[in-house]
């Protein structure tokens, strides 16, 4: 680098120490910064208010993109595509009042920001190229514009702080702050992060810029929020319904997190109200550990399952790259102080209180809809065949009575077998055994943990019961069962669903998706509750009810029809094997009618395909 920039950390370390002396009296107006951020929540009431009642201010926004394959939002005004050109490219920042640079996701990035912040200290050069751009403008408006100062923000990654030693070695829980940002250490693989920020801080060493280019550092967390981010890969997997997801090494390290909501907030609120301090840390409170991130993702989004994995066999898994092992292995307790009070942040609690909100967020700006689709019409009409084509295509889950209840009897005989055995081999004084790498904790309301042995041989005995008593039928009641768990389970609920050949009636359609007794049996459940929770328990009544029907209501049914004589055609041209169906069709006419009674139902579409959609 040119223009006395430092080359090597101890040039840098040096430099840093240097400045301390003449910036004591900046340190003691940082500490002040940073008390005031220890105030009532009253008095933080009052600031967030008085801050978000700032007359806006317009912002002309000019960027650059990390992939261009995106759309930018409409509030951009300009993209800067061409980076290689740091010509032009300092024009175009020069234009700028507020710098703005993100090294957290591009390794490329830094380099870039550091010769950005370089070519700012430049005062006769940012002067020169400020009045080129100004030359059409009036002498005196040129002028004005010069004794503006330029603010320059860097947004950092909290691998700058991985190697920090602790406070008191003798109480490790005693969390950092940006007070001792000067003792931080970075991973080694963050270095370069490292310098770029010592570049920025250190711009105060320059009296002559003091007061036209100010300067700040915004170290953040692991940012997760909308697309995810930093934990796109782990929403990803669970909503692909992964089997397990992986938990790096112990996971009892400690993660910084951030939602990126509340990183936008923190911009902005010190482009509206600039701070005394030079580094500011942007973490949530209440640091969460990387397996209560992971477990509680494939908790609510997949199996629930969880697989501790080392670092060769961790680069396996799509989307874990080398930064990634880097953040999600960081072992990090560090607390926010200067914007805790400053901003309203986008939840009050910690991450793993808000899952829900979260992966709900997640679908929403991944554009993640479930496709629910019902293929109805008589037998030898090519429902399955439809079925299994938009099954094919849309990536979705097909279900039929026949493989739903084998299924079941075989998941519910399995899952017997493993219990008993290992009842067994508890009774024998042998370690309970396990897939070695799983994790096979299980929280409490985990509803495969929940149901005790003899209840899964009651529901497995009573399919085979009623499969007997009916000539391989199961009554309505039994089978709707099986369907809503079905429906309910995590991978349906992710991608959707085609179901053939079911409802085939509107008594069958209005116990399927009203499901009044499966209601019912959860209320009964919940009796035995304490009392304090029956009040919000009911006043959630309604909402639940409602949010458990969309959740499964399909929005599309497809209707084959077909005459009688059009489908004997068809079975006398199938194997004879297949023709056993033929019986159905006297049953299947007589309840045309009230199939046709799940229109009313509010289902979005509907299709009919006649005689000649199907030859």
């Amino acid at each position: 680098m040119a223009g006395g920039a430092v080359d090597t950390m101890e040039d840098e370390l040096e430099d840093e120490e240097e400045v301390e002396e003449g910036e004591e009296e900046d340190e003691v107006r940082e500490g002040e910064a940073m008390g005031e951020a220890y105030v009532s929540n009253e008095e933080r009431e009052k600031r967030v208010t008085e801050s978000e009642q700032e007359p806006s201010r317009k912002y002309e926004v000019i960027g650059t993109l990390l992939e261009y394959v995106y759309p930018y939002p409409e509030e951009v005004t300009r993209i800067v595509r061409d980076t290689d050109d740091r010509k032009d490219l300092l024009s175009e920042l020069m234009k700028c009042g507020v710098i703005i640079y993100d090294i957290t996701q591009d390794r490329s990035q830094v380099e870039e920001a550091s010769w950005e912040i370089l070519e700012s200290s430049d005062d006769d050069k940012a002067t020169k190229i400020s009045n080129k751009e100004n030359k059409r403008s009036k002498r005196s408006r040129t002028k004005e514009i010069a004794k503006i100062p330029r603010y320059f923000i860097l947004i950092s990654t909290i691998m700058t702080w991985a190697f920090t030693k602790p406070l008191d070695p003798e109480d490790p829980d005693l969390p950092l702050t940006e007070v001792d940002y000067r003792k931080r250490r970075a991973h080694p693989n963050f270095k370069e992060h490292l310098r770029c920020e010592r570049d920025v801080v250190i711009v105060k060493k320059n009296i002559k810029l003091k007061q036209k280019l100010k300067t700040l550092v915004i170290c953040c967390g692991v940012t997760y929020g909308e697309e995810q981010n930093d934990l796109h890969y782990l929403f990803k997997m669970a909503w692909l319904n992964e089997p397990f997801l992986p938990i790096i090494g112990n996971g009892e390290n400690r993660v910084p997190l951030l939602h990126i909501r509340d990183l936008v907030s923190i911009v902005s609120n010190v482009i509206r109200n600039w701070p005394t301090v030079r580094y500011i840390v942007a973490v949530e409170q209440g640091v969460a550990s990387q397996s209560a991130i992971v477990k509680e993702i494939s908790k609510e989004l997949t199996t629930g399952k969880v697989k501790r994995v080392g670092l060769e066999e961790s680069f396996l898994y799509p989307g874990i790259n080398q930064r990634i092992y880097d953040l999600m292995t960081v072992n990090l307790n560090i607390d926010p102080v200067f914007v805790l009070e400053r901003i309203r942040w986008h939840f009050d609690t910690p991450f793993t209180d808000n899952i829900r909100a979260i992966i709900k967020e997640y679908k929403a700006w991944r554009e993640l809809r479930p496709i629910r689709i019902i293929v109805l019409g008589p037998p030898a009409s090519g429902k399955t065949r439809v079925a299994r084509f938009l099954v094919e295509h849309y990536h979705l889950h097909y279900i039929n009575v026949e493989n739903l209840i084998n299924d079941t009897i075989k998941n519910l005989s399995a899952e017997i077998e493993k219990r008993t055995a290992t009842i067994e081999k508890e009774d024998e004084g042998e370690e309970r055994a396990r897939p070695r790498g799983v994790d096979v904790e299980r929280e409490d309301d985990n509803e495969e943990e929940s149901v005790t042995l003899e209840e899964l041989q009651q529901q497995l005995n009573e399919i085979r019961n009623n499969l007997a008593q009916n000539d391989g039928l199961l009554d309505d009641v039994i089978l709707n069962k099986l369907f809503l768990k079905r429906l309910w389970s995590k991978d349906c609920l992710n991608q959707g669903y085609v179901l053939d050949g079911y409802p085939k009636t509107y008594e069958q359609a209005r116990m399927l998706f009203e499901h009044e007794e499966m209601i019912e049996e959860e209320e009964e459940r919940d009796v035995d509750e304490e009392e304090e929770e029956e009040e919000e328990r009911e006043d959630r009544e309604t909402f639940e009810d409602i949010s458990l029907k969309a959740s499964i209501m399909p929005e599309l049914v497809v209707v084959l029809e077909a005459s009688d004589n059009f489908l004997i055609e068809r079975i006398i041209d199938l194997p004879e094997k297949e023709i056993q169906d033929i019986i159905r069709i006297n049953n299947n006419n007589n309840n045309n009618n009230n199939n046709n009674k799940i229109i009313e139902k509010g289902i979005p579409m509907i299709i009919r395909l006649s005689n000649s959609s199907m030859k």
